[in-house]
């Protein structure tokens, strides 16, 4: 490992504890109480891709968190995403069409019941310069909120894995507890 690798990962160790630590001081520490009865039998705005397509077989839902909104065009990014998959050869991707794309902010109240409802979970990854950050707040605002623990990485599919994907993936277990998937080339 290069020493330039081995500081970028003491910079984003100590970065991480940093926000832990501010998020003590806040009172960080109330996001963690479970939410309530009444808040999470609250109706939640979880906006489905597009209207329901009468079909004889039944879509794979997947709910994706990590996106900027909720509306029509976000969830077209997604299925871009996995249809740029499913054309490297990934079989798991289908098409898109074969998913009922539901996104969903980290700080829905009703994320618990998210969560206990539906298995299959992925997590925006851009590649934008603030990329790093913005995900590692989504992953703890998931933890906090009672979120999916195991969550696939939704990013373009020849971003390597070294540097960006590995510091999520490392940052998610070692700070937040979640299990982030990456599929890189």
């Amino acid at each position: 490992m290069s020493s330039k690798t081995t500081d970028q990962a003491a910079g984003l160790r100590q970065w991480a504890s940093l926000q832990r630590q501010q998020q003590a001081e806040d009172g960080g520490h109330e996001a963690l109480m479970p939410a309530t009865p009444a808040a999470e039998a609250s109706s939640t705005a979880v906006a489905p891709a597009a209207p329901p397509v009468a079909s004889t077989r039944a879509k794979t839902v997947l709910m994706v968190v990590g996106l900027p909104g909720r509306g029509p065009r976000q969830a077209e990014r997604v299925k871009a995403r996995l249809e740029q998959w499913a054309a490297l050869g990934r079989r798991w991707a289908g098409t898109p069409d074969a998913w009922d794309v539901r996104l969903v902010m980290p700080d829905d109240p009703a994320l618990p019941r998210l969560a206990r409802e539906h298995a299959r979970w992925a997590l925006w990854v851009d590649s934008s310069a603030d990329a790093f950050s913005d995900t590692y707040r989504t992953l703890c605002q998931l933890a906090r909120g009672g979120g999916p623990r195991r969550l696939l990485a939704l990013h373009e599919p020849h971003l390597p894995r070294a540097g960006l994907l590995d510091n999520l993936h490392d940052a998610a277990h070692a700070y937040v507890g979640i299990e982030l998937l990456i599929l890189a080339q």
